[in-house]
């Protein structure tokens, strides 16, 4: 069977489960000439590249499709440094993001969670994603860079136009991306000299990586601004996604809806279940720096790699039945938060916080009804997933 994929064509940013399945079939990576890049889409494939190799490759070209392939602007911060670099900024807020760290916070995130949620109950409808969880991780994502609360909704927008891809765009380079992009980078930016002004009123992670000092190198105005602007969106982009898609997998199966229902223990099973069949982080991106081999293939310095975790999470050889949504399932490993020296600083934030999220929702709902016919998947290269979950419930 001949394939022909490519990541910015139609096809694949609408539904690339087909294409992913032919590849994964192959049994290989596959070679997008055009792009110079080896599309890697079996889980093993993409493990080991990541444990294995990433001194192989460089993250300072960027991580996203966009800036890898096409050479899109990359606001650099450490999610896009190397090796000791790249462990010692991340180092600075890592203690924030522990198994302890995190379980400390549940009470603060479950009551920003009723607080957002109490409003909604009385319309007997809401969109799980745009209304509820986008918001709520919107604020948080604030809250931990001492960003001012009332400005929140106004990020989120503004990310989402950044997002945004409309049929036939290749990467973020729309008139609409690049507004979106800066006006949501003068603002930090301007934030950033209100605070270098006065640094009494910077609090969170802006405070500590504004007095941070490493090998003598300090971040300036510049690289304090594209650390805030890289918190504010990843902090806020995949999880609400994973919340709205556990709603929605949920109510496309009704006895599981029925078990989460009747035994509030199982919505953590059911939101890691949402994360591997429906992972929101497509595929992210790496430039090779030096010559290895990968089941069978010659990886050159200068070439591309595209990691595709949405294929490797359903890949046939380490999950049975992959395509089939079941939150009994026990997933011993799997790739929705990546793995090695780049594995989601967030992971275990992310985890508490949807489960927080879902717990309150379902508590105050009980049983809901989808509106399927109002459901909306994200378009694009590099996320996946659900950005619209409208339900309608009886409180």
């Amino acid at each position: 069977m001949t394939i022909d994929y490519d990541p910015f064509s139609h096809a694949a940013m609408q539904d690339p489960t087909p294409v992913y399945a032919a590849l994964r079939r192959q049994g290989k990576p596959y070679f997008i000439e055009q792009y110079n890049a080896w599309a890697l889409t079996k889980f093993e494939d993409v493990w080991t590249v990541s444990v294995n190799h990433e001194s192989d490759m460089t993250f300072t070209r960027g991580v996203t499709p966009g800036q890898v392939l096409l050479d899109d602007p990359v606001p650099h911060a450490f999610t896009t440094m190397d090796g000791r670099d790249h462990r010692r900024w991340r180092g600075l807020v890592r203690d924030t993001y522990t198994p302890p760290a995190v379980k400390a916070e549940t009470e603060r995130f479950r009551a920003l969670t009723c607080e957002v949620l109490e409003p909604l109950l009385s319309q007997g409808r809401l969109d799980v994603y745009q209304d509820l969880a986008n918001r709520i991780f919107c604020l948080n994502s604030g809250y931990n860079l001492g960003l001012p609360k009332e400005d929140a909704i106004t990020w989120r927008k503004l990310i989402d136009e950044m997002l945004h891809r409309d049929i036939g765009q290749k990467g973020g380079g729309s008139e609409r991306n690049q507004m979106a992009a800066g006006e949501l980078y003068g603002y930090l930016a301007d934030y950033v000299a209100r605070i270098r002004k006065n640094p009494d009123l910077a609090s969170g992670h802006t405070a500590t990586y504004m007095s941070a000092e490493i090998d003598g190198v300090k971040l300036d105005d510049e690289a304090l601004t594209h650390l805030l602007f890289n918190f504010l969106v990843v902090g806020s982009e995949t999880t609400p996604m994973v919340c709205g898609g556990t709603i929605y997998y949920l109510a496309k199966h009704p006895e599981q809806k029925k078990a989460v229902l009747a035994d509030r223990s199982l919505i953590k099973n059911a939101f890691l279940e949402t994360c591997r069949y429906d992972q929101p982080t497509n595929m992210l991106c790496r430039r090779v720096t030096k010559d290895f081999e990968l089941s069978g293939s010659q990886i050159r310095e200068g070439q591309n790699l595209l990691l595709i975790y949405a294929s490797a999470n359903r890949d046939e050889e380490v999950f049975e039945n992959p395509d089939v949504y079941d939150i009994y399932r026990e997933n011993k490993r799997n790739l929705s938060f990546g793995i090695g020296g780049h594995v989601c600083l967030g992971m275990h934030l992310a985890v508490m916080g949807g489960i927080v999220i879902l717990e309150e929702l379902l508590d105050a709902v009980g049983d809901y009804e989808l509106l399927e016919d109002e459901c909306e998947r994200a378009y694009g290269e590099h996320l996946s997933g659900f950005i619209k979950v409208p339900i309608q419930f009886q409180r």
